[in-house]
């Protein structure tokens, strides 16, 4: 029980400390903005271009991340994530923070594919719910912990991407011993068992229309989140001109709160099990935020408009144990490494598709509402389609 509470605050370590890397980028992109003098609409197509670099980092070095040991592959893509976020601070020019920015977007897309193999590959099927929404609650805690950092930085964009970048430096070798001290006799027990399993012979074409329509209630979801990730300071700071301390307070308590709730919806996720336990948490979260979202934009109270986009974000929160674990459940293992390559790339699409619309949207209208409004109405359709690909990969 401890071994594997370690090893899940491994995985946590390395989904939250990730996620921040990208949060404190997020919660200073007024400023990167105004200090190199670009367009909203062209920095929103330079975040597509990243996007499109980590949609296509999978297909060339996938195959080299997942082979290595897994604590291995973890640092590599941790100091490949928090290395460019600290040079991000000593660019001179737009040219030269595009080239730091796509060095560190080749990492992006593992974080959550690599802790979702460890817990399928360490963790009892049975637990697998709970396991899943300790290590998701990073999602949420690196996007409190970017907020706080900037405010702890006293606003200064340079100082906030230093040390947003060495703290995922220092995660690297403390995780390492954690690893070798107390897990690592364990885990080659756990390696050697996995490779005695028997397949499923299951063919990656059948499994293919699984993950099809489970990419499709990814990419449904993770849009509003995108928004929510990168677009979060352009709403609350610049229009809405709330404050970073104020902010990161907010986020901090819902950061608390939301884990708090996540945990307990893996719970009973595997309680219930099967596909019921995994899907009723979509409808349960998705739906309210994309309603909240949508109240958001009629308000015309600063306070009340956080309030409201607040407890969108901890709505959807409710939802993210069951991305992974529906995934967990429905993909054989032999599939696993292409089956998370597309996958993911529905996220990042969906991040393609929320940085070019979100900038040409504020570019135009000079407001985030109509973004957010987009992102609401296309959140409703992500448990529809993750209930299609219950069916399917139940009848196959």
């Amino acid at each position: 029980m401890e071994r594997t509470g370690i090893l899940l605050g491994i995985c946590l370590g390395l989904t939250s400390f990730s996620i921040l890397q990208g949060s404190v980028f997020g919660a200073v992109l007024p400023s990167i903005v105004e200090e190199f003098g670009v367009d909203w609409s062209i920095i929103g197509v330079a975040m597509s271009v990243w996007t499109v670099i980590s949609a296509l980092s999978p297909m060339f070095f996938g195959r080299f991340v997942h082979r290595l040991h897994p604590m291995n592959s973890m640092a590599l893509v941790m100091m490949m994530l928090s290395i460019p976020t600290i040079l991000v601070a000593f660019v001179k020019d737009f040219f030269s923070l595009n080239v730091v920015k796509i060095v560190g977007s080749l990492a992006a897309p593992f974080s959550y594919p690599l802790a979702a193999k460890v817990v399928e590959m360490y963790v009892d099927s049975r637990k697998r719910g709970i396991a899943t929404a300790i290590y998701n609650t990073g999602s949420m805690i690196g996007l409190a912990l970017g907020y706080a950092v900037v405010a702890l930085a006293g606003g200064y964009w340079k100082r906030s991407m230093i040390t947003g970048g060495f703290l995922g430096v220092i995660y690297v070798p403390v995780a390492y011993i954690l690893w070798k001290s107390l897990l690592e006799s364990k885990v080659q027990r756990k390696l050697e068992w996995n490779d005695s399993q028997k397949r499923s012979h299951v063919s990656f074409k059948r499994v293919f229309s699984i993950v099809l329509w489970l990419s499709f209630g990814h990419f449904s979801a993770v849009y509003t989140w995108n928004l929510m990730f990168n677009w979060l300071s352009t709403f609350l700071v610049r229009e809405i001109q709330l404050g970073y301390s104020f902010i990161a307070l907010v986020l901090g308590i819902m950061a608390v709160v939301s884990s708090v709730m996540e945990v307990f919806v893996g719970l009973w996720s595997d309680r219930v099990r099967g596909m019921r336990g995994r899907l009723i948490p979509l409808y349960t979260g998705l739906f309210p935020s994309a309603f909240l979202l949508i109240l958001s934009t009629l308000s015309t109270n600063s306070l009340l408009t956080s309030i409201l986009m607040g407890f969108s974000i901890l709505f959807w929160r409710l939802s993210t144990p069951s991305f992974w674990a529906i995934f967990g459940d429905l993909i054989p293992q032999e599939h696993f490494e292409k089956a998370s390559s597309i996958y993911v790339g529905a996220v990042l699409l969906s991040g393609i598709a929320s940085s070019i619309m979100n900038g040409y949207i504020v570019s135009l209208t000079g407001s985030m509402k109509y973004a957010i409004l987009l992102s609401a109405f296309i959140l409703i359709l992500s448990p529809i389609f993750f209930t299609v690909a219950g069916k399917v990969g139940t009848r196959i």
